[in-house]
């Protein structure tokens, strides 16, 4: 395992009063969502590409990361990877390197350093990058080897975030979020369409996955009667029964 000295670009502690606090929000909603889940695996998508799920994930997986949780944080977005320039960190081996054979997952894993936290050794971050391109993203997502990796990352993690394609262009998200314990969907206000987040909430849910949550992206500050400026991210509100999200 290799460990990154520098801290990640999107993390809690950051000169961004207003977006720490959005992603205490996030990780506090989590965190009870979680304790009702069947695994601690989360996939972070949207409806289409642009619209923040990526800095969103890398946030809230260092707002998680923060509180001494050992979390790992996974970019299954084989075809266009950019989870590893949000936490400063190198993409030269990762998923696509586990899922060949050609590496395990130990010389897979990077630690990423952020600032002290509580927790034993094992806490922290850890970072699985989706590693070297490869020619067909969608056999390889497909493999049986998928579950290998989701069981052992479960196994040693207390959190296990997944960042995915988007849902509408790419079938690999619903093929990831059949393994996972739930999923939740970034919108990005003024540019997801109704009408996408609607399809990708009903693509979501019509492949059995737990839709857990909205999380609304650069809501303006004069559009919110408590606070948050226009920050990376604003709240999750928690599905009322597993199956209908809600957003603010």
């Amino acid at each position: 395992m290799r460990k990154r000295n520098r801290p990640p670009a999107t993390r809690i502690g950051s000169a961004d009063v207003e977006t720490d606090e959005a992603f205490r929000v996030l990780r506090s909603n989590l965190l009870v969502t979680l304790s009702d889940l069947a695994n601690p695996i989360v996939v972070i998508t949207s409806a289409q590409a642009g619209e923040g799920k990526t800095s969103t994930c890398a946030g809230l997986a260092t707002a998680l990361a923060s509180t001494g949780r050992r979390v790992v944080v996974v970019d299954f977005d084989l075809r266009r990877p950019d989870l590893h320039k949000h936490l400063d960190a190198a993409n030269d081996v990762g998923v696509s390197s586990f899922l060949l054979g050609e590496r395990p997952l130990a010389e897979c894993l990077q630690y990423v350093s952020l600032p002290p936290a509580p927790g034993g050794a094992d806490a922290g971050l850890y970072l699985l990058a989706a590693g070297p391109l490869v020619a067909s993203p969608a056999e390889l997502l497909s493999s049986v080897r998928i579950k290998r990796l989701l069981d052992a990352l479960a196994a040693q993690a207390d959190v296990v975030l997944i960042d995915s394609p988007p849902v509408l262009p790419i079938v690999d998200t619903l093929e990831i979020c059949r393994r996972a314990a739930g999923a939740i969907l970034v919108v990005e206000v003024r540019r997801t369409e109704i009408g996408a987040a609607q399809r990708a909430k009903d693509a979501l849910i019509q492949n059995q996955t737990r839709l857990l949550g909205v999380i609304v992206n650069k809501v303006p500050r004069s559009e919110l009667s408590y606070g948050y400026g226009d920050a990376a991210v604003v709240e999750v509100a928690p599905s009322a029964n597993g199956s209908e999200a809600g957003g603010s």
